[in-house]
């Protein structure tokens, strides 16, 4: 294992210091191991950001399951929930309620647009 690793030096606060030393008497483990550890989960974070991928251990992830609605449709009808829209049938699919919605929206425009053109 010697072979493969390169030795180096490396300057620490004291606080940082005091801190890992303690970490290392009461878990049985070197300075050196909890030095490598942390920087290849450094390393590994850097990584990840730069791709743009969440990790396992995002605190976002702490949120599923954090609240609960008691609605059984609510990944359905979350418009409805929030903003009162009508409630969408499970077996539609997006191309079906996308459709449905534009064409709602074009005749409420149409309706009002030629209301406004008609000369009186």
């Amino acid at each position: 294992m010697r072979s493969s690793m390169v030795r180096t030096q490396v300057y620490l606060p004291h606080t940082v210091y005091d801190k890992l030393q303690t970490r290392a008497d009461k878990h049985g483990l070197t300075l050196a191991v909890q030095v490598r550890a942390a920087l290849e989960d450094y390393l590994e974070r850097i990584e990840s950001q730069e791709e743009g991928v969440l990790r396992a251990d995002d605190p976002l992830f702490q949120l599923i399951g954090a609240a609960a609605s008691g609605e059984g449709d609510l990944s359905v009808n979350h418009d409805h929930y929030l903003y009162g829209w009508p409630k969408r049938e499970a077996t539609d699919s997006p191309t079906t309620i996308r459709a449905r919605e534009r064409s709602s929206k074009y005749r409420a425009a149409r309706k009002k647009s030629s209301a406004r053109r008609r000369p009186k």
